[in-house]
């Protein structure tokens, strides 16, 4: 393979990486703990919260906090292993760097 081919393959499989990531960017990533509803988009932003009101305790707000914690952190995790499963998808992809 010469110089010409490989940059060109390098460029094309860029494009297609940055198409992937788009498409995980734009996914919408739910996570539920016990009545804690946590939505983000792969841009890893919050788009919606919901809280089941059966679990509003004004006695005990450290459960509401730790639920919305543990999901937020859980829907990180799913947005990195997308992330992730793209790059393992072009890692390596044919060029010899």
């Amino acid at each position: 393979m010469n110089i010409n081919e490989m940059l060109k393959n390098a460029k094309r499989i860029q494009s297609e990486m940055e198409k992937d990531e788009q498409v995980v960017a734009k996914q919408s990533f739910v996570v539920e703990k016990q009545g804690i509803k946590v939505t983000m988009n792969g841009q890893r932003k919050i788009t919606e919260i919901i809280i089941n009101e059966a679990l509003i305790d004004p006695e005990d707000p450290e459960l509401i906090q730790d639920l919305v914690m543990l999901a937020v952190n859980e829907a990180l995790e799913k947005i990195e292993a997308a992330y992730d499963e793209i790059g393992k998808k072009y890692s390596n992809n044919g060029l010899p760097f």
